[in-house]
């Protein structure tokens, strides 16, 4: 450091140093203003840039050369003339800055503005423009001289309607509501009646027809007269080509649709291993189907999902598809789903021509690209036994191991079953165990079936391999089995992000995907201190598999983190053979995970094909619609219902294009009861945003209260010092000499931090961070446990230099919030700017945990006491959450309210949250 002249080991060294010394910060601060002011002068005084750059009085600049360069604050665009890896590919401009320094990078490590390689022919052909739909009705609204929510008088009576159809309210319901006096003298409605209303619904656009085919299925059952028992179904469907016309040509989605295919990269030079996979268009099928297209084609890719779901709760009789996991139930939905698609055969190949939503004319050739389905379903749409991989030719017995078998080939399957209905007996059809089903995919142009399965993350990952397997084998390895597990599951520290198991998990009879979810949260933390450690990096290994697959968005790096992750489960999965647990692993679930990286690069990202999804769907659309019948002739009901529901929605999508509405201004509040009442929201200029209650919760709070229940032992101590801290003289301002134990100060329940944005997950959890301590049970309310949340927090505040590249946890340190507080503004404005938090430091990190990978940490003390500081509520990054370092075996005294006091040493929990393990795991 050329301030203090200490000599550092590394650059990342010297980074840390004068991010955390404040002398060595100012006084870089100080020397980079003179630097730019004297450049700032030199150009005024010498446009043509020669001459030095330092002023007069001014030495030049010397800083050493392995201090972090000064950055560019005007990042510049520069036009790549590099190599491409495919022929004929136009160069791109590229948006990345040419200064190194600039912070171009995501949080998540991934580049803010990628490098993009289009497809040679950038844009695809068009024929021409149209007026789309919504202009169209715009149009015709003008002619009438209406306005845009006819047919209904305005937008508030349009507001009750939408309301009314998509609150979930009955048909008896809504027609009573619309009889009441109060409602007919004071609304001014121009219905009155559920016939007039839905007479209004009716009148509005709607989308592709339903049509009902019947099919005659003739079973193996007699009847009386000894003849077979035949069966009518009814196939509901609408032509799948107008779905697309109608999805395609929809201005709402104008500035999100893609139309032709993109190569994403990380650097410049777009190596193989730098592509970036996020949506569809960024994979290789696309681009590769694209090449097998006339030069004028865009290109629809259809997801298809299927599943059966039970409609009614009780009965158990009535079902949106009644397919039995028969030979002929096989070929009934083979049947129908070639009725259902066979519209994508002739206009696959020859394509047809669409208004898109930017208002151009296209040849779309709609393609059948995904299939999202559980393992009973993927075996049904690829015509094979169960006990088969969907998508390879890997043996039952082999499906343990880790072995790359060739992939199902649709054109050899179709082969095998021409051979096989024709008599013949080829060793292919039982070895593969193939079904004889006439597919219904055979004629579908440019459709790989087998490709076209997707990982299934719900049931496959979550619902399978962990909680179905995972859970149950490590459970039975671990010391003291599952009253040990309950035991730590009933005692883990809290997090608003996490719930807690009171009853521990082994007398949970009903799971969902979010009771699978947060077991995954602490599971491996569960087990430590009483496993094997085979156990522990096989659990590790599947943790590690789940949270890369659910990325949003790949990088060659993290796709090869997700499959060596896969391979340390193999690696270690023997030591479950070894304690008797299983015989073998030939399991479908635990199979799939071999696939999920190559059907990343294919098709994008896993969290765009998870079954979750369709199943909220069957929620939305089957079982609503269903309860909306009166369970007579509900299907054709049903398509009148979801006829209705789509009008409605169709038309709020055009009203907020036609009519869009201004930004909903944030509200004050206070934060005396619901966590989620947000009120101002102080930007930082250094750190994370945040958010506190204008008023804050706990009011004016003695200095006595906050000692005693909130635990801030040296809170006068700690404030005196934080004051001289913020003083360059180191004085205390004069208000000092009033303060005791009986001054008050504001003192805030809680604070919310904004996450930063990271590509990998886009949907990033509001971050809560509590500072209550216990209440007692007073008449009906029950007692209360304590709150105080640990945090990623920064003991001085970051310098200059921004947060390092290297290792983006360093000058981060764990603490506990005791409590969040603001001082008034005669204490000055450097200590008033921001609300300050009371902290207890755990010890720095040093080097992950062998076969966990997680950091430890401890109390930090000095003098037998807590290390503690007051610090500004930027200094914080994010919340964190800790599990304790149980032991061999947990002591049973220990609750989930006091853990954190009665524990001294700790893991920190990389699992919380998907952007934890971006920051503990992947970035590490």
């Amino acid at each position: 450091c050329q301030f203090c002249f200490q000599t550092l080991p590394t650059p990342q060294g010297l980074r840390s140093h004068l991010a955390q010394r404040l002398p060595c910060r100012d006084a870089l601060r100080a020397q980079i203003k003179r630097h730019i002011a004297a450049v700032e002068a030199q150009s005024l005084s010498n446009p043509s840039g020669a001459g030095t750059a330092a002023g007069d009085g001014d030495e030049p600049m010397d800083i050493d050369s392995d201090a972090p360069p000064l950055r560019d604050p005007f990042p510049r665009d520069t036009v790549d003339s590099g190599a491409h890896d495919d022929p004929g590919v136009v160069p791109t401009s590229s948006r990345r800055a040419t200064v190194e320094d600039v912070e171009d990078e995501e949080a998540g490590g991934l580049p803010r503005r990628p490098w993009a390689q289009q497809y040679p022919r950038s844009v695809p052909s068009t024929f021409g423009t149209a007026t789309t739909s919504f202009d169209a009705r715009r149009a015709e609204n003008e002619k009438l001289g209406v306005s845009s929510w006819y047919p209904f008088e305005s937008k508030k009576e349009w507001e009750l309607a939408h309301w009314l159809m998509t609150a979930g309210v009955s048909q008896t319901a809504i027609d009573d509501y619309l009889k009441l006096p109060i409602t007919r003298e004071r609304a001014d409605l121009t219905f009155n009646n559920k016939r007039t209303f839905f007479k209004k619904i009716d009148a509005l656009p709607q989308g592709p027809e339903w049509m009902c085919e019947p099919w005659d299925i003739t079973g193996d059952l007699l009847d009386e007269l000894g003849k077979p028992m035949v069966e009518t179904a009814e196939l509901w469907k609408r032509n799948p080509v107008n779905c697309i016309r109608e999805l395609i040509g929809n201005p709402a989605f104008k500035d999100v649709m893609k139309y032709t295919p993109e190569k994403l990269y990380t650097t410049a030079d777009r190596r193989p291993g730098e592509r970036i996979f996020d949506e569809m268009w960024t994979g290789d099928w696309w681009w590769d189907v694209q090449k097998d297209l006339p030069v004028d084609a865009t290109i629809a890719p259809i997801i298809l999902s299927s599943d059966k779901t039970q409609l009614s709760h009780f009965s158990g009789d009535k079902s949106a598809w009644p397919t039995h996991r028969s030979l002929e139930g096989y070929r009934l939905f083979h049947t129908c789903m070639r009725s259902l698609l066979e519209p994508l055969i002739e206009c696959g190949r020859r394509g047809v021509d669409m208004i898109c939503a930017d208002g151009q004319i296209r040849r779309v050739h709609p393609i059948v690209a995904a299939y999202i389905a559980d393992h009973p379903e993927q075996c049904l749409v690829a015509g094979c036994k169960e006990n088969h991989c969907p998508k390879c030719t890997v043996s039952p017995d082999a499906r343990g191991e880790l072995l790359h078998s060739l992939l199902r080939d649709p054109r050899m399957t179709e082969r095998i079953l021409d051979e096989a209905t024709r008599g013949e007996k080829p060793e292919e059809f039982t070895q593969q165990g193939i079904r004889l089903v006439d597919p219904f995919w055979k004629d579908l142009p440019h459709c790989d079936i087998f490709a076209c399965i997707t990982p299934d993350l719900l049931h496959q990952l979550h619902k399978g391999v962990f909680k179905d397997h995972i859970v149950s084998w490590a459970t039975a390895c671990m010391e003291g089995g599952a009253a040990e597990v309950d035991c730590r599951f009933k005692a883990m520290t809290s997090h608003p992000n996490l719930r807690h198991f009171k009853k521990g998990i082994s007398l949970v009879s009903q799971w969902t995907g979010t009771e699978y979810k947060n077991m995954e949260k602490v599971f491996l933390g569960v087990l430590t201190g009483a496993s094997n450690p085979a156990v522990l990096r096989a659990v590790r290994a599947v943790l590690d598999f789940i949270y890369y697959a659910h990325f949003e968005a790949h990088s060659g790096n993290s796709l090869a983190k997700l499959e060596a992750a896969w391979d340390a489960f193999h690696a270690n999965k023997h030591v479950f053979v070894d304690k008797g647990v299983r015989d073998d692993f030939n399991i479908a679930k635990v199979h799939s995970g071999q696939h999920y990286g190559q059907s990343i690069r294919n098709l994008g990202t896993a969290d765009g094909y998870n079954t979750e999804a369709s199943e909220r769907l069957h929620i939305d659309f089957a079982k609503r619609a269903y309860r909306s019948t009166n369970k007579k002739t509900y299907l054709m009901q049903m398509t009148t219902w979801l006829a209705r529901q789509e009008a409605v929605s169709r038309f709020q999508s055009f009203l907020s294009w036609a009519e869009p509405s201004p930004p909903v201004p944030v509200t004050e509040a206070d934060d005396s009861e619901d966590l989620d009442t947000d009120a101002e929201l102080p930007q930082a200029t250094t750190g994370q945003a945040y958010h506190v209650a204008k008023e804050p919760g706990f009011g004016q709070v003695r200095v006595s209260t906050i000692v005693k229940s909130f635990g801030c032992t040296d809170f006068l101590r700690t404030l005196e010092d934080f004051l001289r801290r913020q003083s360059r003289r180191r004085e205390l301002p004069l208000v000092w000499n009033t303060v005791h134990n009986r001054t008050r100060f504001p003192v805030y329940k809680r604070m919310h931090i904004t996450l930063p944005t990271i590509r990998q997950v886009s949907h990033s959890p509001k971050d809560i961070i509590r500072a209550t301590p216990a209440l007692s049970a007073r008449g009906l309310k029950n007692a209360v446990p304590a709150h105080f949340d640990t945090v990623l927090a920064r003991e001085f505040p970051l310098g200059p230099l921004g947060h390092s590249k290297e290792n983006p946890l360093d000058g981060l340190c764990v603490a506990r919030i005791r409590a969040i507080f603001r001082l008034p503004e005669d204490y000055g404005i450097q200590a008033t700017a921001h609300p300050l938090a009371y902290v207890e430091w755990f010890t720095p990190f040093t080097t992950p945990v062998a076969d966990i990978g997680m950091y430890k940490v401890s109390h930090s003390t000095r003098r037998h006491r807590r290390r503690v500081s007051i610090i500004p509520v930027t200094q914080i990054e994010r919340s964190v959450h800790l599990i304790p370092h149980w032991g061999r075996k947990m002591v049973l005294s220990w609750t989930s309210a006091d853990i954190l006091d009665q524990c001294t040493s700790f893991y920190v929990n990389p699992y919380l949250r998907h952007d934890d393990f971006v920051l503990f795991c992947y970035l590490e």
